[in-house]
């Protein structure tokens, strides 16, 4: 992370801090909300800044990367998260793309996730 980078998302209102929490995400047009971040030093801060992630009304899905090799990869599928694929970095690592797709009727419709 640069904190310039950090600085833009708090001017957007697109990064969330909380007591022992940070989440960096952005919001796209077409209602991809994509977490780049996310930082728990306290055990239930991950859940709390994902359920605010949650009630953004405007996003369509959220979008989440985590390398295949972490443990974090359980959490992100016990937070109702579907892995969607795979892929490679440039430098050879393998992240596991994981995707919410929210059921409330009030989001907007149409987007299709590609896999």
């Amino acid at each position: 992370m640069i904190f310039e980078a950090l600085y833009a998302s708090a001017q957007k209102n697109e990064l969330i801090l909380i007591d022992g929490g940070l989440c960096h995400w952005h919001l796209r047009r077409d209602g991809q909300l994509t977490i780049s971040e996310i930082i728990s030093t306290r055990p239930g801060a991950g859940q709390e800044m994902l359920q605010i992630l949650k009630q953004n009304t405007k996003a369509v899905f959220i979008l989440s990367k985590c390398p295949a090799d972490l443990t974090a990869n359980n959490w992100w599928e016990k937070q109702g998260f579907v892995k969607l694929k795979k892929e490679k970095t440039r430098t050879g690592r393998v992240l596991n793309v994981w995707v919410y797709k929210p059921t409330q009727p009030n989001r907007k419709k149409g987007l299709n996730i590609k896999e």
